[in-house]
């Protein structure tokens, strides 16, 4: 099955060829905070797969059945995304490296510019919250991603150029911190495009009208299959 959109946008809107990664334990917030800082000028669209349980939530104590379906719908989505350019929000625990960067280089090898929000709270906030779920979280699965991930985060703030954290303990992710995020997501998004790729797709779809990546760029059967390397 394809997720099929109205996808609308044009190649001079504003944020295309621009994805931030959303990166933090589970329980830490960043599907909230993305909502939060995500600009009023910019709908950068969310790569999350949680967001398709809804569709299957009688299975969900039947997670592996299902996984594969929901990946497939989840590829399906970012492969329209990918081919109208649009700007990206990653959510993310970002707990396997190599899954980040490899998802980071395939965004990039397509002609993105990318960064990454790292969201923080503390260990008893995340369990808090993760108990709190529809689908709950077991305390001793979240005490192993939050020390791996904190571990992990001076690895990525050295590898992604565009970086900023964000607190989101109760009451942190007051009015202040929010717009200081929102300024700088606001500002990465609406920022020239550095990738040469992302340069000249742009200008070869100005100059030829072009509104998709494909079929002149690329086909979308080729971006489909460049995607099968999102979930491995």
């Amino acid at each position: 099955m394809r997720f099929e959109e109205h996808l609308n946008e044009g190649i001079n809107d504003k944020g295309i060829f621009k994805a931030m990664f959303m990166a933090g334990h589970p329980g830490s917030g960043k599907t909230y905070t993305a909502k939060k800082i995500r600009s009023g000028s910019i709908e950068a669209r969310i790569v999350n797969t949680d967001k398709f349980f809804p569709f299957f939530k009688e299975d969900w104590e039947k997670w592996y059945p299902i996984a594969d379906r929901v990946k497939k719908i989840n590829k399906d989505q970012l492969t329209l995304y990918i081919n109208s350019v649009l700007p990206l929000a990653v959510d993310g625990t970002a707990g396997d490296p190599a899954l980040i960067l490899r998802r980071r280089g395939i965004l990039e090898s397509f002609g993105y510019d990318t960064g990454m929000v790292f969201v923080n709270t503390s260990l008893e906030t995340a369990i808090e919250r993760a108990s709190k779920r529809e689908r709950p979280v077991k305390p001793d699965f979240i005490v192993t991603a939050y020390k791996r991930i904190q571990k992990l985060k001076s690895f990525y703030r050295s590898r992604f150029d565009t970086w900023i954290e964000v607190d989101n303990d109760e009451g942190q992710l007051n009015d202040e911190a929010i717009t200081n995020a929102f300024k700088f997501t606001g500002k990465f998004y609406l920022a020239p495009i550095i990738n040469p790729l992302g340069k000249q797709h742009k200008e070869q779809m100005i100059e030829n009208g072009w509104k998709y990546l494909s079929p002149n760029i690329w086909k979308l059967k080729e971006i489909d299959n460049a995607l099968s390397g999102w979930y491995k």
